[in-house]
C-alpha cells in the first residue's frame, strides 16, 4: 500500500513539473524579460541589477514542504539562446532538468556531486519524466552525438 501511494505521488509531481515547465516556456515566449521577471519572481527576491543585466530570473517552486525546485531562466542574448534549468531539492534532490523554451520536452537526469545522496524520490522522478514523450536523459543525447562522429 505504501509503495503505491508513493508511486502515485511521484507521478503526480512529475505531471506538475511538466505543467509548470510548459507554463514557464509559455511565459518566455509571450512576455518581455521585465514582464516575466515581475510575474515569476518570488516576493522579496526580485532580480538585482546584475541579474537583470544578464537577463536572468531565479525563483523557487514549492511542490510541498519537503520538495521544491530552484529555477533559473536565461532569457537569451544575441549570442545565446534562452534556456531553463530546474534543480530539485528535498525529496527530489539531485534532479537536474534543462529545457529550451522553443522546443517540446526537456532533458532530465540525476546530477550529484561526489559524496552527495539523491533525494528519496529523485530516481523515480527522473524515470517517470524520461518515459514521457519529448523528454530525454543526458545519456540519450550523448549516444546521439557519438553516433554522428
Amino acid at each position: 500500500m505504501f509503495g503505491w501511494g508513493r508511486k502515485r505521488a511521484v507521478k503526480n509531481r512529475a505531471m506538475q513539473i511538466t505543467r509548470m515547465l510548459a507554463f514557464i516556456k509559455h511565459g518566455i515566449r509571450t512576455k518581455s524579460y521585465q514582464e516575466f521577471a515581475a510575474s515569476f519572481s518570488n516576493p522579496g527576491s526580485e532580480p538585482d541589477a546584475v541579474t537583470r543585466y544578464r537577463r536572468e530570473a531565479h525563483f523557487v517552486m514549492h511542490f510541498s514542504r519537503r520538495c521544491w525546485y530552484e529555477a533559473k531562466v536565461f532569457y537569451g542574448s544575441a549570442d545565446l539562446r534562452p534556456f531553463i534549468n530546474l534543480q530539485g531539492n528535498g525529496l527530489d534532490f539531485g534532479i537536474f532538468l534543462t529545457a529550451d523554451p522553443f522546443s517540446e520536452g526537456a532533458t532530465v537526469d540525476l546530477h550529484l556531486e561526489s559524496g552527495q545522496m539523491a533525494g528519496r524520490d529523485a530516481s523515480a522522478i527522473a524515470h517517470v519524466l524520461q518515459a514521457m514523450p519529448g523528454w530525454s536523459s543526458f545519456a540519450d543525447i550523448e549516444r546521439l552525438l557519438s553516433g554522428l562522429v
